[in-house]
């Protein structure tokens, strides 16, 4: 192979690796902080914005498909594990869940989880599969964990039951203990269940808790649910608007028509939202459920009803909450260790193997760089593992080049020419550089399929990390001592 076709070759790897981190780098320097978090908007949200605003942002939206991003350590935000509540299954199946009752309940959830996640307007949000049971849900950038957290965890189960209006006006003060608990439960007749009503003032404060009895036959529930939006009323008060299918329609028109005069409870979750009296027959399919929430809580309440409810109950087996100030300290931390480890590689490069040790720090920051390309055309999200094992990746990158200028030493010892102990040297270090990166890429393939979160992101950094030391480590480091040689008419070699 020519020495021109050879150089082309690298030309073509950097330049492709070059285009594709500049959309990285764009992002990150290009756009503020600021104009980056309107991406994370959601669609109701972004349609207020000028059209020139909407452009921008769908810009920088088809960007974002393309840059490395920041991972949960890296920039804050919200680490969970749920899975099932395996008691709440059972009572609902009557019999003790199996295999696939569990499995086809996971693949609801996570379906409805993306849903809701994707709506709530986070970058590049993480929801991952542990086992046959558990999902690891990463959310990069969350400003409100408690908002995130109520959305992920509300199980979206709505319900209408009527309000045992004979039983509720029978509940006294003395019948509660300090924390609003019913201690005289034989009160509540066998066919009703107590709730509570959250009542909250203007300024989103609890104020009072009232509870209320209800009946416990759900007459209508949130699965005939067709979309789900929300609206204000004549006074700028926020209200969820939904439209319910043919059958739901129909349903709820014979509800209200059966129930004039009465109480309706509607349910979110074991929570009251609201307790409208019905006025008339309601024909049409549409329900307005008014409260006392706020309008951040009337939009998450029309996200969760639009994704629908879990099959199963869900519960937090796992919770981390990490701040974006630890965030930023992680990144100046990594960023600092691998300068400084870089830069020790480097160095001890350049001392001890002279003239030839500068061709293998070259070949070392080539590395990175065709590493970072790589990434970025992924989309990789990149964590504190990442950056491990991008660090390991330098360390790798040396010692093919120290094995091979070690081979060539001992063959200029023995008395060949520059050009042949060059030659030998990269022929008999070959098959041991081989080995020794097969090996360890054949423990990162076991990684990155059996490992998850950290372990995996370390895994797969460094297996693309080894095949690109492959390439600068043995062809490029092999072209420049070519052109070298060629262009200096080298007598002695510096190594």
């Amino acid at each position: 192979m020519s020495k021109l076709f050879r150089v082309f070759i690298v030309l073509i790897v950097v330049a492709i690796a070059a285009w594709g981190f500049s959309y990285t780098y764009i992002w990150y320097f290009k756009y503020p902080k600021k104009d980056r978090e309107l991406t994370n908007l959601p669609a109701s949200q972004l349609a207020n914005l000028p059209e020139k605003e909407r452009v921008k942002i769908k810009e920088m939206k088809k960007l974002r498909s393309r840059i490395i991003n920041l991972g949960l350590d890296l920039q804050g935000g919200l680490y969970m594990v749920l899975q099932p509540d395996y008691e709440e299954m059972k009572k609902k199946l009557g019999k003790e869940p199996t295999q696939e009752d569990i499995k086809d309940a996971m693949r609801r959830v996570m379906e409805i989880l993306r849903n809701r996640i994707d709506k709530f307007g986070v970058s590049e949000p993480s929801i991952t599969t542990q086992g046959e049971d558990r999902i690891v849900i990463e959310l990069p950038g969350s400003k409100d964990p408690d908002r995130a957290k109520k959305i992920v965890m509300g199980r979206g189960l709505l319900e209408f039951k009527l309000v045992d209006e004979d039983t509720t006006a029978k509940l006294r003060k003395d019948m509660f203990d300090e924390n609003g608990n019913l201690i005289d439960k034989s009160i509540i007749p066998k066919g009703s269940e107590l709730l509570y009503y959250w009542e909250k003032n203007k300024y989103d404060v609890l104020v009072r808790k009232r509870a209320i009895v209800v009946y416990k036959k759900t007459l209508l529930d949130g699965s005939y649910i067709k979309r789900a939006q929300v609206q204000t009323d004549q006074f700028g008060k926020p209200e969820v608007v939904f439209t319910l299918n043919s059958e739901g329609a129909k349903k709820f028109a014979e509800i209200t028509g059966d129930n004039v005069g009465k109480m309706l409870a509607i349910i979110l979750d074991g929570k009251i939202l609201s307790m409208p009296v019905i006025r008339e027959r309601i024909s049409g399919g549409n329900v307005r459920i008014t409260g006392n929430f706020t309008m951040k809580d009337a939009k998450d309440l029309a996200l969760v009803l639009r994704a629908g409810a879990f099959p199963v109950p869900l519960e937090i087996a796992e919770e981390r909450t990490v701040g974006p100030t630890l965030g930023e300290d992680s990144i100046k931390a990594g960023t600092k260790a691998a300068i400084i480890g870089s830069i020790l590689v480097l160095g001890f490069m350049l001392l001890y193997y002279k003239l030839s040790g500068l061709i293998a720090d070259f070949a070392v920051i080539l590395n990175m760089f065709l590493l970072l390309g790589v990434l970025a055309w992924l989309n990789f999200t990149l964590t504190l593992s990442g950056i491990a094992g991008m660090i390991l990746t330098v360390g790798m990158a040396v010692d093919a080049n120290v094995i091979i200028f070690e081979r060539i030493k001992e063959e200029l010892r023995s008395g060949k020419t520059i050009t042949a102990s060059i030659q030998a040297g990269y022929d008999k270090a070959f098959r041991t550089i081989l080995d020794a990166n097969m090996t360890t890429l054949i423990a990162t393939f076991v990684l990155s399929q059996f490992g998850s979160g950290p372990i995996k992101g370390f895994a797969v950094t460094l297996s693309i990390g080894i095949v690109i030391n492959m390439f600068t480590s043995i062809f490029v480091t092999r072209l420049l001592y070519d052109i070298g040689i060629d262009l200096f008419k080298v007598k002695k070699l510096s190594i």
